[in-house]
């Protein structure tokens, strides 16, 4: 159908928006919806009032029946979309997130831009980074225990600033070890068949 108007076409009565988000965790349908605080339009709306926004997330994230990456768009998170009943604004849409001052991870400032970290609200997180001579991939737990591939493939599994008293390898099989030189050191060491 042809509409009448260009009032009557979808589109046409778009309202875009900037926001925070507000609430992540909550959502009763488990989607990965968000509530947001609209600038200038949900400013006098408690928090609990605000509606689920939906998220347009990129391809290369999306879920489908449960198999996929889930969201990770975090509380305060400075967001972008519009509303898809325009000028009623009851259905938000997240499009995008918009970085503020502030929202620097202070892992990447050395290295900027070549060093891409991602990191968790408690504290783990995964570096790669691309800066010539030096690229290396590092995954940390928030205690500081981590592993390290560096720029020439050598591997560090490292425990020794949380004091981890153990790190376990465990198999059904076998395990191998094969290399032109293998060095075992330890104050006590056990081997048992």
């Amino acid at each position: 159908m042809i509409p009448n108007t260009f009032v009557d076409f979808y589109g046409d009565q778009t309202r875009w928006f900037l926001g925070e988000v507000v609430n992540v965790k909550d959502d009763p349908l488990k989607l990965g919806r968000v509530k947001v605080r609209v600038f200038g339009v949900y400013d006098d709306i408690a928090d609990e009032d605000l509606p689920w926004a939906q998220i347009v997330v990129p391809i290369t994230q999306g879920i489908h029946k449960g198999k996929g990456q889930n969201l990770g768009i975090l509380v305060g998170s400075q967001v972008f979309g519009m509303f898809l009943d325009g000028q009623n604004s009851q259905l938000p849409m997240v499009i995008g997130t918009v970085p503020k001052e502030g929202d620097t991870n202070e892992k990447t400032k050395a290295n900027y831009p070549l060093n891409k970290v991602y990191e968790t609200e408690s504290g783990h997180y995964k570096e790669y980074d691309d800066t010539a001579g030096v690229e290396r991939i590092k995954e940390s737990h928030k205690s500081g225990t981590f592993y390290e591939m560096d720029k020439d493939g050598n591997m560090t599994i490292d425990a020794t600033k949380t004091k981890a008293r153990t790190i376990t390898i465990i198999s059904s099989g076998q395990i191998n070890v094969t290399a032109p030189v293998i060095n075992v050191n330890g104050d006590v060491v056990k081997l048992n068949s």
